[in-house]
Formats: C-alpha cells, structure tokens, sequence
C-alpha cells in the first residue's frame, strides 16, 4: 500500500540502485525518483545499454563471468544440501528438542553464512 504523496510502499523493500544494487540515498522530495546511487553507476548502465544493444542483448540480460557464477551455484548447492538435511533430520524425529532446533540452525547458519557475502557485479564492458 502506498503512502500518499510520498511513493514510498509499506513492508516494501528499500530502493536499490539499478546497476549496482546498493540501498538509495534517501530520496529528493521533487523530481523523479533516483534509479541510480552514483554517478557513475547511471554511465556504467548506459555504456551497458549501448553495448547490449549493439551486441543484440535485451536491457536485462547480465553479463557476468563463468568463475563467479559457478562460486554462486556452488555455495547455493550448499545451502540447498544443508536445508535437505534439515528437513530430514527433523522429519524423523516427531517433535524435536530444543537441542535438535539449535543444531538444525547452527548448521542451516553455517551454510548460510557464504551466500551472505555472495555478489553478482556486472562487468563493464568497453564498446570497443
């Protein structure tokens, strides 16, 4: 539901910048609402867009490198295999102590903790 007047959505997640994901600064009462939290981020998106276009890429389409995206699917594995064990752990053993939640969550944390940090940057391209 929005507020009126403001543009701002409750339980919404903050604005983020269109290229680099990083949180808005907060916004200028007039004008149109930022996209972008720098910058530079506005000139990278527009080199991008430039460079998808002439290359035949859609707006959306992200170009990231293969390294970085098999560390992503491999630390999303992780936490998929971690939930899996969770699950059936806890599924066999009716109602579970509090010991058994606390471990089940240590372990779900501890496999979490990588996607934490994880990333996607898009790479700037030169149009040359």
């Amino acid at each position: 539901m929005t507020k009126r007047g403001t543009g701002e959505q409750r339980g919404a997640e903050e604005p983020r910048c269109a290229w680099c994901g990083r949180r808005l600064p907060e916004a200028a009462r007039t004008g149109r609402p930022r996209r972008y939290c720098r910058a530079g981020c506005r000139q990278q998106a527009y080199t991008a867009r430039r460079w998808a276009g002439a290359h035949g890429l859609d707006d959306d389409d992200l170009i990231v490198s293969r390294a970085t995206v098999d560390d992503l699917l491999g630390k999303l594995y992780c936490l998929q295999a971690a939930v899996e064990d969770v699950r059936r752990d806890l599924d066999g053993l009716g109602r579970p102590r509090v010991a058994d939640l606390t471990e089940a969550l240590d372990w779900l944390l501890e496999n979490a903790d990588p996607l934490t940090d994880a990333w996607l940057e898009p790479r700037a391209l030169d149009s040359t």
